[in-house]
């Protein structure tokens, strides 16, 4: 991983965790009644702010303000949503291409504390911010809270404070489409494209779900946020449909069908060779993948399908790279993790998916990923592959990440797309491409040195701390 890459993940990581760290208290505030005490103030002093506003800077401020009064009253989630879009409005830049990432931590930490949970769905909430009625109507419902409270006061009724207040913001509600597309449409739009282009520069985490399926069978409003199965669900209808096979091995053929594909597709791994989608071992590739040619080299070089896999111990994904996408070397290592749960992008979470072997190397556990289970592992596949791939791979030390490969994790949920599209074709026993041949969506993946390296060291302390309890006990 270059300098440049690895200081850009440094600040994600930093503009990630300064906004969770206060996630639980911003939440919390918009958990009734707390959220309308916060509303009703904010929107009021906003509403007064405009009205005293002299430069274009403070009624801009003022605007801003108010819509962040507004959001606040949405239960559960306005708090959280509060909280990063202010963050956001100060430095776009910086915040933006997080704010994916940002989002499912919100709804996450909201069904932590409201009885009813609600849908992991970050486009349709970041949606829902902009969507003029249902901000109107939150809008009217702060008027008639604010506007009620000044009337128990009779020297606010004698200086026709209510009436005052009431007419502003039943005057604003009018101009609230106007204010939306002033001012925080273009936020969204950033919080979007931001998460795009991170992607599509340096293949992190992409956080645009496509539209996913409804609990119903009945087509909702467009301006709704999507509603996706519970993990809960979800669980219950994979056990149910697979029976007879380890849930693991079914979750894990779905995502290492997304992740052949992701690489494929975003990583530039061959995708104008390789013959059909969904195919597996039918597939073709018109250019063989080789040392000199791009595309999948394990599997028979086969991509894998939508379907269960087989109790594999192996490498998942061994590529020809481009290396313009794989920091400056010839072949990539795939590691894909998927779960039913919501996936995080930090090291701690990723670790913790990271299998270990009982024996150990040099006194310390073989953790997957690490250089010396790679070793092993590429042994194995070396000895099905051509003479110059293995030339490549004897030109300098094995198991040195400098030398040829880039070690690459990718994790996958099932709760939003691409996981959720193609674990619902796989349910509902569907074979024909267009029903799962998008794999856009939230897929995170981190690659290079020393990123994959500071994940498998989380690996280690987390075993250490495990070992330590278990010694005081």
């Amino acid at each position: 991983m270059s300098n440049e890459h690895f200081h850009e993940e440094q600040a994600h990581q930093k503009a990630y965790a300064e906004i969770i760290k206060d996630l639980a208290a911003a939440v919390a505030s918009s958990i009734p009644p707390a959220l309308f005490v916060i509303a009703t103030a904010e929107v009021a002093k906003a509403a007064w702010d405009l009205h005293e506003a002299k430069t274009n800077h403070e009624a801009l401020e003022a605007k801003f303000q108010l819509l962040m009064g507004i959001i606040c009253v949405i239960p559960g989630i306005g708090g959280g949503f509060r909280l990063a879009f202010k963050s956001l409005f100060k430095n776009p830049q910086y915040y933006g291409p997080v704010m994916f990432d940002i989002v499912v931590a919100i709804l996450e930490e909201a069904n932590r504390h409201l009885p009813k949970k609600v849908p992991l769905n970050p486009e349709g909430y970041l949606k829902l911010m902009i969507d003029v009625p249902k901000l109107q109507n939150y809008l009217n419902q702060i008027r008639i809270k604010a506007v009620g409270e000044l009337n128990q006061h009779a020297l606010m009724r004698w200086a026709g404070a209510p009436k005052a207040l009431d007419t502003f913001l039943k005057s604003l509600s009018s101009q609230l489409s106007m204010i939306i597309a002033e001012v925080l449409a273009p936020l969204v739009r950033i919080a979007i494209e931001r998460s795009l282009l991170r992607r599509k520069n340096s293949a992190r985490t992409s956080n645009v779900p496509n539209k996913t399926k409804t609990s119903n069978n009945k087509p909702k409003d467009k301006s709704a946020p999507t509603v996706t199965k519970s993990r809960g669900s979800l669980t219950a209808r994979i056990k149910s449909k697979f029976q007879d096979t380890n849930m693991t091995f079914v979750i894990g053929g779905v995502g290492e069908h997304i992740a052949d594909y992701y690489c494929l597709e975003k990583l530039g791994g061959g995708k104008e060779h390789w013959d059909g989608h969904d195919k597996g071992t039918q597939g073709i590739w018109t250019q063989q993948p080789s040392s000199l040619h791009l595309g999948k080299l394990n599997d028979g070089k086969k991509l894998n399908k939508n379907s269960p896999i087989s109790n594999d111990i192996g490498i998942d994904g061994l590529w020809r790279a481009d290396p313009k996408n794989n920091c400056g070397k010839k072949y990539a290592i795939i590691e894909v993790k998927a779960t039913t749960g919501i996936a995080k992008g930090t090291p701690k979470f990723i670790a913790s998916k990271l299998g270990v072997l009982s024996k150990t190397h040099q006194g310390k556990p073989i953790i997957q990923m690490d250089h010396f289970w790679i070793q092993q592992r590429l042994k194995i596949e070396l000895a099905k592959l051509p003479r110059k791939i293995n030339n490549d791979f004897r030109k300098g030390k094995l198991g040195d990440s400098s030398h040829i490969y880039t070690r690459h994790i990718i994790v996958i949920s099932l709760l939003v797309d691409p996981g959720l599209s193609h674990i619902e074709a796989l349910l509902d026993d569907t074979t024909t491409n267009f029903n799962h041949a998008s794999h856009n969506g939230i897929v995170i993946h981190r690659y290079g040195e020393p990123t994959v390296e500071n994940i498998i060291q989380a690996k280690h302390r987390s075993i250490k701390k495990k070992v330590n309890r278990n010694k005081s006990k």
